[in-house]
């Protein structure tokens, strides 16, 4: 190992830890009744406090069965390759409902029928100055039929396109874009509405039981985001628009149809990439040895990264040490950070076992790494020091590193890297998270790698035997 050395002279806190030390040491010398005269400080040449940062760490990839993506608050929307992850695409399936029937009156005629889809202006990823090629289609069975939707779910469509839009999106903003539907579709609702046949959301979910926007296949661009569950009034929804003219004015009138169900469809084809390697059974992980001297994670798509320490245990048997803090750090590949493919702003640390199953708590709850002596969850925002020219994630592990140490079989599993804490109710963990709603990603080098991406920080004190 390598170490590094700090004096005792200029730190009082290193001083009163003597003292207490002294005054423990100058109590076990007495017998009962024995005045003390007075207190000896040890020789500081006795104590050292040391850091090593060549601890092994082993960083391995898994893939997920499926992430719960159902009900998330954002829709996305978009199709892009990237040198690391493959091809990501990513579309939603969503119903409109109405909570009354639909009556128009006898003297309207019809104008249009519009999806309207409100920009979500926290969110895209990926090349936002490349057009999106945005095909609508019908679908053919009630999304709510099934009660849970995965990442890898679709629902059956019919293949003729009801809407057709090409946009260069402006995902900064909160502004709603608009694709006029079929006008067969749209005179088909207004005739039946005229004719009082949509009397309630019963009958029109048999008549449009809901619809699915999708990229183009080719298309390479961003993933952006929209919301449907929102506070505002003209949130997503299907609309109708129609009109009454009069000799007196000309009144324009509209139905609307408000999005309340949808899913995100997520996958990633990594052929050609170090990801194809992911094993079928999720309870391997795939070592950074065998990916390119890297791990990977990605959210939407499932995966994760794994952190593993597995030779620190044999630092309990090095007499008369004891461990004060762990701190490890995580940095970005640097080739595969850019404004386009950018890092998640904050990650988090769960754990995990041998097999890769989370830890859970009572409640079923997967179990997240704790700051030393508390509740708190250990995160970590990402952190760009310009000063050093360096960009880094940094996690406070000492409660999980001391586990390892007082642990007598030293089976106390991995840590899991994700960008996302799990949902706090339910039996889905990851129904209405960032995880489940988004794709951002982190590629990170090994201790191999000439970028190397991960180091953990020992602090620890050491006490000369006499």
């Amino acid at each position: 190992m390598k170490f590094k050395s700090y004096s005792f002279g200029r730190s009082s806190t290193v001083n009163k830890l003597l003292i207490i030390i002294g005054f423990a040491f100058s109590l076990t010398a007495c017998e009962w009744g024995d005045e003390i005269k007075s207190l000896s400080q040890p020789d500081p040449d006795d104590f050292a406090v040391l850091t090593s940062d060549t601890v092994t760490i082993r960083l391995s990839t898994i893939g997920s069965d499926s992430i719960m993506t159902g009900g998330s608050p954002r829709m996305l929307f978009g199709t892009f390759k990237d040198p690391y992850f493959g091809k990501v695409r990513t579309m939603n399936f969503f119903q409109a409902t109405r909570e009354s029937g639909v009556s128009v009156a006898q003297e309207a005629e019809y104008d249009s029928l519009i999806l309207s889809l409100r920009y979500d202006n926290t969110y895209s990823y990926g090349d936002t100055t490349k057009p999106m090629n945005l095909t609508v289609y019908r679908l053919l069975t009630d999304i709510l039929e099934k009660s849970s939707y995965w990442n890898h779910n679709t629902t059956a469509y019919d293949p003729t396109p009801i809407g057709k839009v090409t946009i260069v999106p402006r995902p900064t903003t909160t502004n709603l874009l608009k694709i006029r539907l079929s006008d067969t579709l749209g005179k088909q609702i207004f005739a039946l509405a005229k004719n009082n046949q949509l009397t309630s959301n019963t009958d029109w979910i048999n008549l449009v039981k809901g619809m699915v926007m999708m990229p183009a296949a080719t298309d390479n661009g961003p993933v952006i985001g929209f919301h449907w569950a929102s506070t505002y009034a003209d949130s997503s929804s299907v609309q109708l628009h129609y009109h009454t003219p009069s000799v007196s004015e000309y009144k324009k009138d509209s139905t609307i149809f408000q999005i309340s169900a949808s899913y995100n469809h997520i996958v990633a084809d990594p052929t050609g990439t170090q990801l194809a390697k992911i094993p079928a059974n999720k309870r391997t992980s795939l070592p950074s040895a065998q990916s390119a001297n890297a791990a990977y994670m990605q959210a939407g798509t499932g995966i994760m990264m794994r952190v593993d320490l597995p030779y620190l245990r044999h630092f309990k048997y090095t007499q008369y040490t004891a461990i004060n803090k762990a701190i490890l750090r995580i940095r970005p590949l640097r080739a595969s950070v850019s404004n386009i493919f950018r890092v998640p702003p904050i990650l988090y640390i769960y754990r995990v076992d041998q097999n890769n199953q989370f830890y859970t708590d009572g409640n079923g709850a997967p179990l997240p790494v704790y700051m030393f002596g508390g509740t708190t969850p250990v995160r970590s925002r990402y952190v760009k020091d310009l000063i050093n020219n360096d960009e880094y994630y940094e996690f406070d592990i000492s409660s999980y590193a001391t586990e390892i140490m007082t642990s007598e079989t030293g089976d106390v599993g991995g840590l899991i890297i994700r960008s996302s804490t799990f949902s706090s109710s339910g039996s889905f963990k990851d129904a209405g998270t960032e995880y489940a709603q988004s794709v951002d990603r982190l590629v990170v080098g090994d201790q191999q790698n000439a970028n190397k991406g991960v180091e953990l920080s020992l602090y620890y004190t050491r006490v000369k035997p006499k």
